[in-house]
Parts: C-alpha cells; structure tokens; sequence
C-alpha cells in the first residue's frame, strides 16, 4: 500500500499535465460560438489546461468590459476592436510567437501584436438568385429596384468608395474630403435611389431577397449560412462587380485571440499554447470543415480552396481580394463620421461636397480633443 501511494505522488510530480495546468477564462465575442467547446477539449486532452468559455456578442462586448470588476483572460474577437488595447487591459503577445508566421497585419497596434488573427472574413460578397439571374459584371447592370442593401450603414458604403480609388484614412490621418469622396457619395445616393431596397435595414432587405422581390443582395459572408439555409441551391454568391468603371474591393477583418494584462506564468504559458494551437494547419483547417470561416493562415485557405463548394469559393475569392479594416483610433472616427455624413446625405441638406468636407472638419476636431 505505501508503495502504491508513493508511485502515485511520484507520478503526479512528474506530469506535466498536473504541474503547470492552469484555467483560462474566455471571452468569445463571436456569433457563431466558432471556438466550440470540442476544439478546446483538444486543447485541453492535449495540454492539461481548461478553457472556460463565455459567450457575447461583437457590438456588446466592449460595454461588457466597460461594466465588469473582473475581466478575461483571453479574448476571441473582432481585429477592429483592438483599437479598444488601453480599455481592455491587453498585452502584446510575444514576437517569437508571430515569426515566420504570415499573419494578417490587423492583428497589431502600433507595430505590436495584440491580436493573433486566427481566422479571417467579414468581407462583403454580391448574393444573387440563381434560379432567376446571373452576377453582373457591372453594378450599373442590375435592373432598377432588384438590388438590396442598407443604404445608412458605413460598412457598406466602403466599397463604392474603394471602386472610385478612395480611401477613409491616409497614414495616421484623414482622406473623407477628396473628389474620390465626393464622387462616391453622389454616385452612392444614385445608386441608393435606384434601388428603394436599400431604404430598409438588413434583415428587411434578406427578408425581400428570400421573398424574390430583389434578386441580389449586398451582405456579408456572416449571413451565408442562414441564406443559404433559406433558398438552398437557390443562392449565389460572386465578388461585388465594377461600378463606375473601378473594382469594388469591401474592407475585411480577422478574428483574433487577444490576452489580458498581468497574466501569471502559468496562465501566459497557457495562452501562449492556445494560440500556438490554433494556428496550427490542422487545427486551421478543421476550423473551417466546422465553421466555415476562412483559415487566418493564407497557405491552409489556399490548399482548401480547391474542395469548397462553389459558394464557398465565391466567398473565398472575395476576401482575397478586400483590404483589411483598420484597427486605428483614427478608424473609429472615420466610422463615427462617416455614420453621420450619410444620414446627411439623405436627407439632402448638403451636397455631396460640403458633406465631405464637413466630415474631415469633425474627424480632425474628435482627434484633436482626445
């Protein structure tokens, strides 16, 4: 019997598994629950540490933090939201763990890696009935009427700006009062009143698509699943046409795993095992087989490419062709101004010229007074 119970100290000693398991909490702020619990009971057969897992949704996360005592070890979310480094209490990850890894640049903050993009999406795509149309070349193509998307969302508007070579930010400041803006908010409100669509939310526009009283729709890749589970093999999916004779390119994001400040050792050798392990090729891939959402490693999405459905393909060819989304502060005055410069264009106060200059005014004005 003593003999037993020393083999049984002394095995306990030795296990790694035992001797620096540590318990992570995790704040997961995606809608799809994408880290399902049995990828991280992988992780934990693997390496001994627990992963607890709370579930919150993208646009309430960082009023989440706002009111909590306790935070997170971990977060899973948006690469945007690393703008929000200071109110999150994060820490950088560290650079051995990015080296030779060829992440998406969204995952840092003035050079730094706060983020470890682990997948990547959240681009745009043209959706069209496939049992009554064909993807256009052109957006000017579509037939009056027939075309969907919510006209007052900034997210939106990207990329009728990008097709006419414009772009929200230059370096550290501001490009919302150049022609290409004024060219694109006129052209924007053409469209817009083109198409009376645009005129509802999303989820009226999806609800006109499902009812075949617009034949394409502009949404994200977000909303695949629950499009295609509405029309089947009823649905298409292509990259967003040329309009105004420029390629329409939507901005991007990854989903990250970010780490919380004053982590002990065990806790960050336990992080740190985390992200090696999600980024890994087999784990990157079995992320997509279960979720659907792009590899954050390149190489893994270009080798599933060729066994995506043509749906998915679409999809795909979509996101290598958008621009990532800022993570800036700058970018979150863009989007505030931006927000408020179409309302305005709207409800045609201004012309498209004053709207633009009035936005660059406010962006510098907010930056100023931080």
């Amino acid at each position: 019997m003593l003999k037993s119970k020393l083999f049984i100290l002394l095995f306990a000693c030795l296990s790694p598994l035992s001797s620096s398991a540590a318990e992570l909490l995790l704040w997961n702020a995606h809608s799809l629950e994408h880290l399902r619990p049995i990828v991280l009971e992988r992780f934990e057969q693997k390496t001994g540490h627990h992963i607890v897992q709370h579930h919150f949704r993208a646009d309430a996360l960082r009023d989440k933090v706002m009111s909590s005592v306790v935070l997170p070890d971990l977060y899973f979310m948006p690469s945007d939201q690393l703008s929000n480094v200071a109110i999150y209490h994060l820490a950088p990850w560290p650079d051995s763990l990015t080296q030779g890894q060829p992440l998406r640049a969204d995952g840092q903050v003035d050079g730094k890696w706060y983020g470890i993009p682990v997948n990547q999406g959240n681009q745009l795509v043209l959706y069209y009935r496939k049992d009554k149309v064909t993807p256009p070349k052109r957006l000017e193509d579509i037939p009056a009427g027939r075309l969907g998307w919510p006209r007052s969302q900034a997210y939106w508007f990207i990329p009728f700006l990008t097709a006419q070579g414009g772009w929200p930010l230059t370096g550290d400041g501001f490009s919302l009062n150049t022609p290409q803006m004024i060219q694109a908010l006129a052209s924007y409100k053409a469209m817009s009143d083109r198409h009376p669509s645009t005129r509802c939310e999303l989820t009226c526009n999806e609800q006109a698509f499902y009812e075949g009283k617009i034949d394409y729709l502009i949404d994200g890749d977000w909303a695949f699943q629950a499009l295609s589970e509405h029309l089947a093999d009823k649905l298409g999916a292509a990259v967003l046409p040329t309009f105004g004779g420029g390629q329409m390119q939507p901005m991007s994001s990854s989903y990250v795993l970010a780490m919380s400040q004053g982590l002990d050792k065990d806790k960050q050798a336990a992080a740190l095992a985390l992200a090696k392990f999600l980024l890994s090729p087999e784990v990157q891939a079995d992320l997509y087989q279960h979720s659907g959402l792009f590899p954050g490693i390149k190489s893994v999405g270009d080798a599933l490419l060729p066994k995506m459905g043509a749906l998915r393909q679409g999809l795909y060819q979509q996101l290598l062709v958008s621009r990532p989304m800022p993570n800036s502060y700058q970018m979150l005055i863009a989007w505030l101004v931006l927000g408020k410069g179409l309302e305005t264009l709207f409800e045609e106060e201004y012309l498209p010229a004053e709207i633009a200059q009035k936005m660059q005014q406010q962006a510098e004005q907010e930056v100023a007074a931080r």
